[in-house]
């Protein structure tokens, strides 16, 4: 705890507020920022994406107004999708779990950045099939890795790397190895699956932006997350496909997502966060029974 008592109710309480509004600025860029002709800044006010109608301020309070509007458009009466305040919740929640974590500081900051673009990237993915490399992937990347020289943590390297570069270069540069190591290992074993996929079946199997992604998730994770974010990927992406293709069965041949070709980056989000919230217990473990 960074704060006593009512200080730290009310720093909590603070935090959930500012990302509940992140969260509900982050539903802008998934929605504008695939789609031509718009931007995030113009216009600069929210508006229903069926009837156009410029949403008043107290129809944009986070969470609140989808529930006082009873999941519907003012005007128009269109049902709002409960995406919209899921991902404000999840927003506010992700705030207060790195807030109370590393306190109001750089690495909450830092941290709290990364979540929000991976989480934009998983839904637009989800939406059109593309990740949006120079806008979600590359800013985060480059941060992940000031954020290793600057707050250099040894987990980024592991007990192997560690012990070799750290005597020579410190424990930033032992930190900052690891994230290039994760960068390298992130872009290379998609790249390279990728390629044989190619060469094999004489087709594209993965999108052009998975590989920059695991890297951005091998930089802010380190080098031996990498294999395990794939191998947590691959079983979830491969159960939903298969449970999918049940639901789809007895359609016919408009199978709806049966028939529908899923992106893996929203997987790879989803593995990445499982070994953020989870991978530091289970790799202490692991090493643990190592040595």
């Amino acid at each position: 705890m960074f704060f006593s008592g009512a200080a730290q109710g009310a720093a909590n309480l603070l935090i959930l507020c500012l990302g509940l509004s992140v969260g509900s600025f982050l539903n802008v860029v998934i929605y504008r920022l695939p789609e031509e002709g718009l931007s995030i800044s113009r216009p600069k006010r929210s508006f229903c994406p069926l009837c156009g109608e410029t949403l008043k301020w107290y129809d944009n309070v986070p969470v609140l107004s989808w529930l006082w509007l009873k999941r519907r458009c003012r005007t128009c009466r269109a049902p709002i999708s409960p995406r919209y305040p899921l991902v404000e919740l999840a927003s506010g929640l992700l705030a207060l779990y790195f807030f109370n974590i590393f306190g109001l500081s750089l690495n909450f900051i830092f941290h709290f950045y990364l979540v929000m673009c991976l989480l934009a990237i998983a839904l637009i993915d989800l939406d059109h099939m593309i990740i949006p490399v120079t806008t979600l992937v590359y800013p985060p990347a480059v941060l992940g890795l000031i954020n290793a020289a600057i707050n250099p943590n040894p987990a980024l390297a592991g007990p192997w790397l560690w012990f070799k570069i750290e005597p020579m270069f410190g424990l930033a540069g032992a930190a900052v190895a690891g994230s290039l190591l994760g960068l390298i290992l992130g872009w290379g074993s998609l790249a390279l699956v990728s390629a044989a996929y190619k060469l094999a079946r004489g087709h594209e199997g993965m999108g052009d932006g998975d590989p920059p992604l695991l890297a951005l998730i091998g930089i802010w994770l380190g080098w031996r997350a990498v294999p395990m974010v794939i191998l947590a990927s691959t079983v979830i992406g491969l159960f939903s496909v298969g449970v999918l293709m049940i639901l789809a069965k007895g359609r016919g041949p408009e199978g709806g997502w049966g028939q529908k070709e899923l992106p893996f980056g929203p997987f790879l989000v989803l593995g990445a966060f499982l070994f953020l919230f989870f991978g530091p217990d289970f790799m202490e473990w692991y090493w643990g029974l190592m040595y």
